[in-house]
């Protein structure tokens, strides 16, 4: 995957005061914290000490149990994008296109693409608290996230592969990106819920607020990004009137 130019990938005034850094600290760091979080406890953690599945998410041992294939194989991949992912966007930012970039971007597809699957997959045995509809919130949620996951990287890869569009790659590839980056978001969330003690009540919900108000971010901030680009390009085209 290409960007021609990846220091758009932030506003003028952030790329004044700091380059990349603010997509180091608001996004790469916390997306490699839940990433070494996520793939040591299912990794390295519970494999050595099982008897551990009798406290973490009680609710669903007996879906890890049975579907320990696909759930492992969602973490993993969600845990490979969760790294590749800003890896990527930093690159671009300091180098622009290059063939790490495509290296990364290639790496970051294949585990998207292994990672959603398996989470459509995963959706419907996910714990549905003990709210009515439960079910139907959970699943719905989860399963639209990774079908939507699926979908904006369909259309991030048609864009710069078919069209040659850069400006509809990036669009895409950072809409993408905010749904991977939903990862991050649900500990947070279900770190609250915990504390709250409406665990058994909310989880559900978690199904569609961990991924709407990431999506809805992204899309706006992509937006901006190429509206940003073609007002620089149309300010340079000027300059050499």
């Amino acid at each position: 995957m290409t960007v021609s130019d990846g220091s758009s990938f932030l506003p003028a005034a952030a790329r004044q005061h700091g380059g990349y850094l603010p997509v180091i600290l608001l996004v790469l760091v916390p997306s490699f914290l839940v990433a070494l979080a996520m793939g040591s406890l299912y990794f390295v953690v519970m494999p050595a000490m099982p008897f551990l599945r009798e406290y973490y998410f009680s609710q669903q041992e007996q879906t890890y149990a049975t579907y320990v294939v696909p759930l492992l194989t969602h973490i993993a991949g969600g845990t490979v994008a969760l790294i590749a992912g800003p890896i990527n966007l930093v690159n671009a930012l300091r180098n622009g296109y290059t063939r790490t970039h495509r290296v990364f971007g290639s790496i970051y597809a294949v585990a998207v693409t292994v990672s959603a699957t398996c989470a459509v997959f995963m959706s419907f045995h996910a714990y549905p608290g003990v709210i009515p509809f439960g079910r139907l919130i959970v699943t719905s949620g989860f399963c639209t996230l990774g079908l939507t996951w699926l979908f904006t990287l369909v259309m991030a890869l048609r864009g710069i592969l078919i069209r040659h569009d850069i400006a509809a790659h990036r669009f895409w590839i950072i809409s993408n990106f905010s749904l991977t980056f939903a990862a991050v978001v649900i500990r947070g969330e279900n770190g609250a819920i915990i504390a709250l003690d409406q665990f058994s009540r909310l989880y559900p919900w978690l199904g569609w607020v961990s991924w709407v108000p990431c999506l809805i971010v992204g899309m706006l901030l992509a937006r901006h990004v190429n509206r940003t680009r073609e007002r620089r390009a149309e300010e340079l085209a000027g300059a050499h009137v």
